[in-house]
């Protein structure tokens, strides 16, 4: 444990995504299971909406029918389950990230018993700055992305400080603006820009390997007469696969979040020289702010 508390030390994008590769390779099963069971439950409830479209899906020579009610109720019901869901994913997730790179490897059900407690601050935390954040693209966009990339921390924060959604906010903002590393990456906006970028890629390209069989089946198979049912083998066989894939690949951008919010720390904060201290037993030295 103290050896892996040793090595915590400032490190360049470079070195951010490759020990965010290292730690996804080495710990995959945990992190892959954790994210599995969130998707898990978005995958159930995106087939219930689906299943309550079906029999509105028009035949040959009939009209198309409007959604009825038990669509909207099912959609409702669907966006909070999945909400919460991705909430106690996201928390559990990093705990057991952020125990891992701290030298304390963890299992998952420890992981959420850790995160139960900030639970309740994290669900708020997140809905309240998806409603800032949303309002600001309403507005004109730009405020939107300058929002989010400012309290693109608030679950690290809220998760690893224990502290409240305001506070969280507050402290997500402060970290962005702190100036580490140098040249282009001075910035923490354009590093975390980049890491979203990359992460975004992968997603797609994950995403687009198992989509383009399907797509190209669904082409040479077509059928007008006949259009392809929301609950066919195809369908479902094709959303399981996704679903996978995605929580397959999801961990990758927490993780490399969470490296980031550490590195700012290690940096402006001396977090690393913290933590020797407390392994060390000794009264750690108040950080020099910068």
């Amino acid at each position: 444990m103290s050896a892996v508390r040793l090595d915590l030390r400032p490190m360049d994008l470079g070195e951010i995504l490759d020990r965010t590769f290292r730690l996804y390779r080495a710990h995959f099963m945990t992190f892959f299971l954790i994210m599995l069971a969130v998707q898990a439950i978005s995958f159930l409830g995106s087939l219930t909406c689906q299943a309550s479209l079906a029999p509105l899906q028009p035949s040959p020579g009939t009209a198309l029918h409007l959604p009825g009610m038990s669509f909207f109720v099912a959609l409702f019901f669907s966006t909070i389950v999945t909400f919460l869901a991705a909430q106690v994913g996201i928390g559990t997730l990093t705990t057991a990230v952020s125990s891992i790179y701290l030298g304390e490897p963890i299992g998952i059900g420890e992981a959420l018993r850790r995160v139960r407690p900030s639970l309740g601050r994290l669900l708020g935390t997140t809905l309240l700055t998806s409603l800032i954040i949303v309002l600001g693209m309403v507005a004109c966009v730009v405020p939107g992305f300058y929002f989010l990339l400012s309290y693109l921390l608030v679950s690290q924060v809220v998760v690893i400080e224990g502290l409240g959604p305001q506070a969280a906010m507050r402290r997500s903002s402060e970290l962005m603006r702190k100036k580490s590393d140098k040249g282009l990456f001075r910035n923490n906006i354009m590093k975390a820009s980049v890491i979203l970028i990359i992460v975004f890629v992968l997603a797609a390209a994950a995403g687009m390997i198992v989509g383009l069989p399907f797509g190209i089946a669904q082409i040479l198979t077509a059928d007008r007469t006949h259009p392809p049912s929301l609950l066919g083998p195809m369908h479902l066989l094709q959303s399981t696969l996704t679903m996978i894939v995605q929580a397959g690949v999801a961990p990758i951008g927490t993780i490399a979040m969470i490296l980031f919010y550490y590195d700012i720390r290690i940096r402006k904060e001396g977090f690393d020289l913290q933590m020797l201290a407390s392994a060390l037993g000794v009264e750690p030295v108040p950080p020099v702010h910068t």
